[in-house]
């Protein structure tokens, strides 16, 4: 027992049987096919006893990222499930509208754009064409009110000049007095 004990311990000779084994050993790995041991590995018992918290200490990330190509990686993304991820309210609170806009070049964008058609499609000439009928139905309303008061000063004038009697004058033409039969 103490020369296995002896034996087990670093740096003490191995004595007969670790002289054997020692010699062996070559014989027999050279002999033997490595995937007819693999067969016999539990895998996950072996990985069990991995301290994967320690194998990741000795990766070097740096490294490990100089080996990945960002276009093969950026070719496997689906940009459509991406953004259905995103929450685009919080991205535009983010976005400097300003910013953005003060880049935008409008001569070129409104280089494209129809404005005769928007114009149409606006309904503008049938504005304009409605105001000016409105305007020109007004001034016309306008001149006929200056006309008719003129024509009650010219008709007390002349009523004047003519001597007649305003209370005999009749209060308005005929068919739109109230009093007159119709």
């Amino acid at each position: 027992m103490a020369a296995a004990a002896d034996n087990a311990r670093p740096g003490r000779s191995k004595g007969r049987l670790g002289r054997l084994a020692s010699a062996v050993t070559g014989r027999v790995v050279d002999t033997i096919d490595p995937d007819a041991v693999l067969d016999h590995v539990d895998v996950n018992a072996l990985l069990d006893r991995v301290d994967v918290n320690a194998l990741l200490d000795r990766v070097d990330v740096d490294r490990l990222l100089d080996r990945v190509s960002v276009d093969a990686l950026l070719d496997r993304v689906d940009v459509d499930r991406l953004l259905d991820r995103v929450d685009i309210d919080r991205f535009l609170d983010r976005v400097d509208v300003n910013r953005l806009v003060a880049r935008v070049d409008l001569d070129a964008a409104l280089e494209s754009v129809d404005l005769e058609a928007a114009v149409r499609r606006a309904g503008v000439p049938e504005i304009v064409a409605e105001s000016t009928s409105h305007m020109a139905g007004s001034a016309l309303d306008l001149a006929r009110r200056q006309l008719a008061g003129l024509d009650v000063v010219v008709d007390r004038i002349v009523n004047r000049v003519l001597g007649r009697d305003p209370a005999e004058q009749p209060v308005g033409p005929p068919r739109l007095r109230p009093d007159a039969a119709r």
